[in-house]
């Protein structure tokens, strides 16, 4: 419910400034004729039980990150994007902006949209940087000896699996198998010698790097898709796949140019700490909720209302298991 803290508060101050007070010493919202008047202590029990919770959570976040965060122009622009979608979405579907808003997000205005945008953004920063400082010393060791790599140079052709979202299983199979042909269809000629240049040109749908002859720059853990990485890894230099390589992009025939020597661990910590730290969010559904109850600790959270700090304490036990 939009911003109803601070409509409590000014409800609590109006009905005080009426000085219209009930029996009981509550201050009175709204009098009815013939029947109990609603007082400011009513509605905020009611308003409380629908969504106080949540609603002083987002609160307590936005405090706490604006402080920790400023905003940035990446944030301006990531805020942008999503505004320019939903105005996309909206008028595809021939309704105006806040109704698809309240529909689909629950919220009644564009404002109020890029406040929630904004905070899920610095929210993000948060999670990141908290998976970052939970990685220790011995992982980081462990990982940069038997894991890490110098960064590979190396270029692709990229074969995407060209089908409708909305496309039957039968014609989802049909593209998958074609773009898996086509990838053999270029390995066969690669086979044959046909220059791999000259292929990309050809075959690549990769638009950002086909007039680059297929470059990737140079590549490690974490930069780029992790089986094409692997595949990188396992190749001599000067080498091509001779299999398809399958990723979420569709299908890739890489060639390793070169290989650089792995940079020491000082210069290699911080983004070892970024892949693990990956690594921790992925492989716990509940650690972005678990990161966001750490950074009100760290801020010494401290509830007043005992019914809704019951609900956040049993909020926070259920992430915990």
């Amino acid at each position: 419910m939009k911003k109803l803290l601070l409509i409590i508060a000014c409800m609590l101050l109006l009905s005080s400034c009426g000085h219209v007070k009930l029996s009981n010493g509550e201050n009175a919202i709204v009098t009815l004729e013939g029947v109990d008047a609603i007082s400011s202590e009513d509605l905020y029990k009611e308003l409380k039980k629908a969504s106080g919770t949540n609603t002083l959570i987002r609160l307590i976040d936005k405090k706490i990150l604006s402080k920790l965060y400023k905003t940035t122009n990446e944030e301006k622009e990531y805020i942008n994007d999503a505004i320019k979608l939903a105005k996309k979405n909206a008028k595809d579907m021939g309704v105006d902006l806040n109704l698809y808003l309240t529909y689909y997000q629950g919220i009644n205005s564009e404002d109020e949209y890029k406040e929630n945008l904004s905070l899920d953004y610095k929210r993000k920063l948060w999670v990141n940087d908290y998976a970052k400082e939970s990685v220790n010393e011995k992982q980081i060791n462990e990982y940069y000896e038997k894991e890490y790599f110098g960064d590979i140079d190396a270029k692709h052709i990229l074969i995407t699996v060209d089908v409708n979202s909305n496309a039957s299983s039968d014609e989802k199979t049909k593209a998958e198998k074609e773009a898996y042909n086509k990838a053999v269809e270029v390995i066969n000629k690669l086979n044959e010698g046909k220059n791999f240049d000259d292929l990309v040109k050809e075959y690549s749908k990769d638009k950002a790097t086909s007039s680059k002859n297929g470059s990737l720059g140079k590549i490690n853990i974490g930069s780029y898709q992790e089986e094409v990485v692997q595949a990188l890894k396992n190749l001599e230099n000067g080498k091509y796949s001779t299999t398809p390589i399958k990723s979420s992009y569709g299908y890739h025939i890489v060639y390793k140019i070169n290989q650089d020597e792995k940079k020491s661990l000082k210069d290699s910590e911080d983004t070892i700490r970024t892949i693990i730290g990956n690594e921790l969010k992925e492989n716990d559904a509940n650690f972005q909720n678990k990161a966001l109850i750490e950074l009100r600790k760290k801020h010494k959270i401290d509830i007043k209302d005992s019914e809704i700090k019951k609900e956040y304490e049993n909020l926070t036990k259920s992430y915990q298991q």
